[in-house]
């Protein structure tokens, strides 16, 4: 992932979780019903972790320790962004999907939306020791000639791995229910008429395995945020909206942070972790994840934002409230907030209001 966040950082500013899935790199009317792809389906049955041990590319390895840090998503309409260019970056909203279009020759005006998320682990194997392995999988929806963008994607192939011999570099990967897989050194494409899916994995993981996640997530509902209690409960508060973006980690917590710093966090003195406490904000303290979606209306735009803690105990209204209210000249997300509030949802708290849609990113 370009930009890459510390953990802190993701957490202390309400708009990190677009530079964790690489935005920064490159933010109609308003509905709170989830936003729609054409073929009917919800976003959310696209947002998806794999299992680590089903993509591992390595029969002979065992995992013997797995921590599953950042997930994060990042979603667009672009259609919506073209309805209010005016107002908006449009080259930096339509980028989200931009990888997988440039490579299969599709149009971002001719795609209902797209979805770029990423996933990283901390593993441990039995053959090779520890690393680390970064996941990122694109999807767009629309309505594609799969003959133009297999054909397409052996082009950008030839050309990308300097093909001089008249043989194919872009190489079938079989298929599944509605999909045809290909692959090619670091990626794997699946590509059916709905839908184009690009996975981006470097070592131990298998792309092409990841690719058939992201199938098996949509088809048979295996893998989905909404099978994790954290990840059910930040979506079942998430307004996609016209542009979104979310994340989930680790909570914010003294041990956590200790965690990241020792073997064995029983090393730490109470100094130590009175130090940590103390740097931990009361709005902040067990956080595991956030999400924030703007739905375009003009030069006003609502946004919902969803601040999603370990416990209901950890969620202080009160402390997200004087969070937002002396941050709104530094935040550049809240700096044109307006008609704000702060919901209790559970262990989750909800922040609704406008912004003006140019200040978004």
């Amino acid at each position: 992932m370009s930009d890459e966040l510390s953990r802190r950082t993701f957490i202390r500013s309400s708009s990190a979780t677009a530079a964790t899935v690489g935005l920064a790199g490159l933010a109609g009317c308003t509905s709170s019903l989830p936003f729609l792809g054409s073929d009917g389906a919800d976003l959310s049955d696209w947002v998806f972790t794999p299992s680590f041990d089903d993509v591992l590319d390595n029969d002979d390895a065992e995992v013997e320790d797995l921590v599953t840090k950042d997930r994060s998503f990042v979603s667009i309409d672009p259609e919506a962004v073209y309805e209010n260019e005016d107002e908006l970056e449009t080259h930096v909203f339509i980028s989200i999907g931009s990888s997988v279009r440039g490579r299969s020759g599709a149009a971002a005006v001719d795609t209902d939306w797209a979805l770029r998320q990423s996933v990283e682990w901390e593993y441990e194997l039995s053959t090779s020791g520890s690393g680390t392995a970064d996941v990122s999988a694109e999807i767009v929806a629309g309505e594609f000639d799969t003959g133009t963008v297999v054909d397409n994607l052996e082009k950008w192939a030839d050309d990308q791995y300097e093909n001089t011999e008249d043989e194919e570099v872009l190489e079938s990967a079989g298929s599944q229910p509605g999909f045809e897989l290909y692959e090619v050194e670091g990626y794997a494409f699946g590509v059916s008429e709905e839908h184009l899916i690009q996975v981006e994995a470097n070592h131990p993981v298998d792309a092409v395995a990841v690719v058939e996640a992201a199938i098996d997530a949509r088809e048979n509902e295996t893998g989905r945020w909404t099978e994790d209690d954290d990840g059910e409960e930040l979506l079942a508060e998430f307004d996609w909206g016209d542009f979104g973006i979310g994340g989930l980690q680790r909570p914010e917590t003294v041990e956590t942070e200790l965690e990241d710093r020792y073997d064995d966090p029983d090393q730490a003195d109470e100094e130590e972790r009175e130090a940590i406490e103390d740097d931990i904000d009361d709005w902040e303290y067990g956080l595991v994840g956030n999400g924030s979606s703007w739905t375009f209306d003009g030069d006003t735009s609502d946004i919902t934002q969803v601040f999603l803690y370990e416990s209901e105990s950890d969620a202080d209204s009160d402390a997200l409230l004087e969070h937002v209210e002396a941050n709104r000249d530094y935040d550049e997300s809240w700096d044109t907030l307006e008609e704000y509030s702060i919901s209790e949802e559970g262990r989750a708290l909800v922040l609704t209001g406008t912004v003006q849609t140019q200040s978004i990113l």
